[in-house]
């Protein structure tokens, strides 16, 4: 447990090198999207495969959407948006320092390989893959077509096709679809896109039933969401609130972490020691426990 919170705290400290001098490009357009290169006024079509810099700014018409690869980081920018591509690396450097997130929600498993090492290592010791996994498998044979083709695009990582998949899903359906799983999975693709604003409609549904059987990841990504548009105070109800819910769940060494860390970017110290100290203690407390006889 000890190993855990180390490696959890230094991939808060990871520092992400030379991604200023990182390869951009394109990988994904759909609809009218434009591309102003030099971030001097001068635009053009964007086109996939298209190479940008960091001066670069990208917009998309009311129903165009693009998708973006930073140094082997997907970011999707939605319609009606324009963002310069500078604006983009602080959401990607930060997310980087949380490596270990996208292992934190059961779903999330298809990530890079750059991912990879961090994930499976700072969750050694706090959980295991879900064991119902394969029990549960028979049952996607009387799920809706397009709720279980979305739940594959999820899971392989595609994002891109997964929002489309879920988005429709919750038009033709409602927002509550599918016992509000589809305003899950649409919520935490466009989170994994690094579209918070528009993930958080989304995850603020999926949270609404506390009986429901993926209530707590929806929780845990409702407060991560939060936490990146710098909604402390939310961000700090929801991680408690998820500890309250789950005073024994696999994700509170995370929940109380990130307590911390709300609290230190308010810049609120001592508040922020009492969560990073009780982190501390549970590591000592663990290490008795699997020292006695």
């Amino acid at each position: 447990m000890k190993k855990l919170i180390i490696l959890i705290v230094a991939a808060f400290c990871f520092s992400v090198s030379g991604l200023l001098a990182s390869e951009i490009h394109i990988t994904y357009i759909t609809g009218d999207c434009n591309a102003d290169l030099y971030g001097n006024g001068r635009w053009q079509d964007a086109a996939v495969d298209m190479d940008l810099t960091e001066e670069s700014i990208v917009k998309t018409g009311l129903h165009g959407e693009l998708e973006l690869e930073i140094d082997g980081s997907t970011v999707s920018i939605g319609p009606g948006s324009m963002v310069s591509i500078g604006s983009l690396f602080e959401k990607v450097t930060e997310k980087r320092k949380l490596r270990w997130l996208r292992k934190a929600t059961r779903y999330a498993k298809a990530v890079g390989k750059e991912d990879d090492q961090w994930a499976d290592t700072a969750l050694t010791g706090v959980r295991g893959e879900m064991a119902e996994e394969d029990e549960l498998e028979w049952v996607v044979d009387f799920e809706d077509d397009e709720v279980a083709r979305g739940k594959m695009l999820f899971e392989e990582g595609d994002y891109t096709e997964s929002i489309v998949v879920f988005n429709s899903i919750v038009e033709t359906d409602g927002i509550g679809a599918e016992g509000g799983e589809a305003a899950y999975y649409l919520g935490v693709s466009l989170f994994n896109s690094l579209r918070y604003r528009d993930a958080l409609p989304y995850l603020v549904e999926s949270t609404r039933d506390s009986t429901s059987p993926f209530y707590d990841l929806a929780l845990m990504n409702y407060s991560f969401t939060h936490y990146f548009l710098r909604n402390y105070k939310e961000a700090i109800e929801g991680f408690s609130s998820y500890i309250n819910a789950f005073s024994d769940g696999e994700f509170v060494p995370y929940a109380l972490l990130m307590l911390g860390k709300c609290y230190k970017d308010m810049g609120l110290k001592d508040e922020a020691r009492v969560y990073f100290t009780r982190i501390e203690l549970d590591a000592i407390q663990s290490k008795k426990v699997s020292l006695s006889p």
